[in-house]
């Protein structure tokens, strides 16, 4: 093949590269919650870490295998001497030398050091597995919160537009009822403030409403060019007021499916094999050693392939290591392993602790979720009958500016309520169907 062919594959292979990546980091045109994970999942650069950790893991499993098998270096020696000359009495002498060897070594029996070694060695990998599992659900929560929270920031701009367009038409019709003399230039002068307090309001909102979209670009760690059109699905009351799981139902369920729980498994597997493997130091080593070996001297009067076969010689031999005293070294290690046994198992009961503390917190978050959404619903209907029946009284001159937007406030606040319980609901809703392994989509 040619040179010139060689560069042309080359360059051919890396356009598909970069095609291929291109591919790969496709951003959709409008971002849902399940895009947002998804992409996350693929993009993320601590999960990306972890997933680095698995494959220097999985380096190391491969040189626990390799540990078993014999090894075989060559050794080639060329050496120069100067020394009196050995024909008379007075002058040197100068000589050349030269030695090759072929060494094997292969250990026969070390109480199955080595095949402990590489059984911890497999458990290490699929623990730093279960680790990048892990991290991909936390990511999963975290891009729904976040997600979530732009929705509720979204609804509260609407809500603000909407005041706002209220706000206005009261401030026109204030100040017709001013001109008219039907109400004093305080009363109206409390109606234009209003009026721009709900100006700021709104201003306020889409600001919130940016900085969300900006929290969850950056979780996204996308570009500083790169712009993020948000899919805003519609939520009715039926999906906040779901019937919850069985609490016990849940639980069980994320001690099944939940990585960290079998990763509490795995390190008491692991430390289990620590003490294998420490155990190990005592019993003797046995190992199989063999070698060739051949010389030559410049002042042998033989020719160089005449002396590389007359000094060639080969070795054969085993050789048997008894522990005896090695200054506690060994007792130390089983010792230390032995502990590490106990502290695997404490922080397996303590992860099963602190997942029980979580899934009950979860549980106790969506149920009062959700009957404080019942409440806010209420309470905001009630709040909306009365804002409207008070102003329409303003309107015919029947209450004052003060009963206005006294009534006006409340009904603001109860909208902010609503909103509030409605995201916390889902939200807690989506942590239950997290611990179960159920898929987070809206």
């Amino acid at each position: 093949m040619s040179n010139r062919t060689i560069k042309s594959n080359i360059i051919l292979l890396g356009f598909l590269l970069i095609a291929l990546t291109a591919i790969g980091q496709k951003k959709p045109k409008e971002w849902n919650l399940r895009n947002c994970i998804d992409y996350a999942l693929q993009n993320n650069i601590q999960i990306q870490k972890n997933q680095q950790t698995v494959e220097i893991n999985k380096v190391s499993l491969d040189q626990s295998r390799a540990n078993r098998m014999p090894s075989l270096n060559a050794t080639v020696g060329q050496s120069i001497t100067n020394q009196k000359s050995t024909v008379g009495n007075s002058g040197q002498e100068q000589s050349f030398t030269g030695n090759y060897a072929v060494q094997s070594q292969m250990v026969l029996y070390n109480g199955n050091k080595f095949s402990n070694m590489v059984t911890g060695q497999q458990l290490t990998v699929k623990s730093s597995e279960l680790s990048v599992k892990q991290s991909e659900k936390d990511m999963e929560l975290t891009i729904t919160a976040a997600y979530l929270k732009i929705l509720y920031a979204r609804e509260s701009v609407k809500n603000a537009e909407n005041t706002l367009i209220s706000s206005k038409t009261q401030s026109d019709r204030a100040k017709v009822m001013f001109d008219a003399g039907y109400i004093a230039e305080s009363n109206y002068a409390q109606v234009q403030s209003q009026f721009s307090s709900d100006k700021y309001a709104l201003v306020v909102a889409i600001s919130t409403l940016n900085e969300q979209v900006l929290q969850l670009k950056q979780i996204l760690e996308l570009g500083i060019d790169d712009s993020i059109q948000i899919q805003f699905p519609e939520i009715d009351e039926n999906q906040v007021l779901k019937a919850l799981p069985m609490k016990q139902d849940v639980y069980n369920s994320a001690l099944n499916v939940m990585p960290v729980v079998e990763n509490g498994k795995v390190g008491i597997e692991i430390a289990n094999t620590d003490l294998r493997i420490a155990r190990a130091g005592l019993y003797p080593t046995l190992s199989l050693s063999a070698s060739a070996n051949s010389g030559w001297n410049s002042l042998n009067s033989s020719t160089y392939p005449t002396q590389l076969g007359s000094n060639f010689y080969q070795n054969a031999g085993l050789s048997l290591s008894v522990p005896i005293f090695n200054n506690r070294q060994v007792k130390s290690s089983i010792s230390k392993a032995q502990i590490g046994i106990a502290t695997a198992k404490l922080v397996y009961a303590e992860t099963q602790k602190n997942l029980l503390t979580q899934v009950e917190t979860a549980y106790l978050d969506a149920n009062t979720g959700q009957e404080r959404f019942k409440a806010a619903g209420e309470q905001l209907k009630s709040t909306k009958i009365s804002y409207s029946l008070i102003e329409q009284q303003f309107n015919l001159g029947m209450k004052n500016t003060v009963d206005l937007l006294t009534e006006k406030n409340k009904f603001l606040t109860a909208q902010q309520e609503y909103l509030q319980a409605k995201y916390t609901a889902i939200l807690n809703f989506k942590i239950l169907d997290f611990y179960q392994n159920k898929p987070i989509e809206l």
